[in-house]
């Protein structure tokens, strides 16, 4: 998801987009701007600049007036690269002001033609400036002439291929997420039965595990792969809050036959159990715009980038 500042800033510049982000030159610079998804706690916002491969001294240089100048630039945080440089704005009380964001770039582009670190139009891989298009590479703007583009295009495929060939199934991703969900369930129920504590927040830690373990049995990667653990998330709060309620009735002295009696006809209980269920619904909210808006396949993407 693309914020209303990163949109602006690509407005005014004439920058492209990927899926979370804005890029493009500014300044004959080449910059990346996006956000921490909306689950993400605290939320950030991201700069990046590409620089291109630096000497030990220009390194040391610009680590230098970083950290000098980090109180005035007001990033929270940054992050030399081996080609790039990565600046984290914290915005857990305020939001970054678009000012703020100008006068990084604006600091930088100073910096970089002092230290004559050269302009960034050109092939982000082997230097051309010659028949060269933005690309979106992982969700990453990039810059690449066409024999580039080719050259990485087919190394993916090949990637890919190789990927697709040690994949399962769709039935075995399930299988996997509903393995890693089990010994979640049980916590959830003995937490209730022996700590008194109703763990719905369980539901975003189950579906965290549900998706590790989709892959660890390596399910196949695709269009259903979210709704499948999606789905298993649901079906694990359903069970955890049926079993929870079961086994409350058992500590209470009923047999199982009696509990399960107890739950089909006592309103009482059912209306325990339909209560438990909306709040762990509720808490599940943040899992299911995780799952559903927010995780991302594992496939390896490199395209022509849009125009914002």
């Amino acid at each position: 998801m693309i914020f209303p500042k990163a949109k602006k800033i690509a407005r005014d510049l004439g920058w492209y987009k990927t899926e979370d982000g804005v890029f493009g030159l500014y300044k004959g610079y080449f910059f990346n701007v996006s956000d921490a998804s909306l689950v993400s706690t605290p939320q950030y916002k991201f700069v990046s600049v590409t620089t291109g491969n630096l000497t030990e001294e220009k390194w040391l240089q610009i680590n230098t007036e970083l950290v000098t100048n980090k109180k005035r630039l007001k990033f929270t945080g940054f992050e030399i690269r081996d080609t790039s440089i990565l600046f984290q704005f914290s915005e857990t009380f305020i939001y970054t002001k678009l000012k703020t964001v100008y006068t990084l770039f604006d600091f930088l582009v100073d910096l970089f033609k002092k230290l004559n670190i050269p302009e960034q139009y050109k092939c982000h891989s082997c230097g051309t400036n010659q028949k060269i298009n933005y690309y979106n590479l992982n969700d990453n703007g990039i810059l690449l002439c066409d024999t580039c583009f080719h050259e990485t295009n087919n190394k993916f495929y090949e990637i890919e291929k190789l990927r697709i060939s040690k994949e399962k199934n769709y039935l075995t991703g399930f299988l996997g997420a509903v393995i890693f969900s089990i010994p979640w369930i049980i916590l959830w129920v003995l937490s209730a039965v022996y700590l008194g504590r109703i763990a719905s927040a369980m539901a975003l830690i189950i579906a965290f595990f549900a998706s590790i373990g989709y892959s660890f049995l390596k399910g196949r990667e695709g269009t259903l792969k979210k709704y499948i653990i999606f789905l298993t998330n649901i079906v694990s709060i359903i069970m955890a809050n049926v079993m929870t309620v079961l086994a409350l009735l058992i500590k209470e002295g009923s047999t199982l036959k009696q509990a399960i009696l107890e739950f089909q006809t006592n309103e009482t209980v059912k209306e325990v159990f339909y209560t438990n269920i909306i709040i762990s619904s509720i808490l599940g909210l943040v899992a299911w715009i995780w799952i559903l808006f927010v995780m991302k396949d594992e496939k390896l993407i490199i395209k022509r980038a849009d125009k914002f």
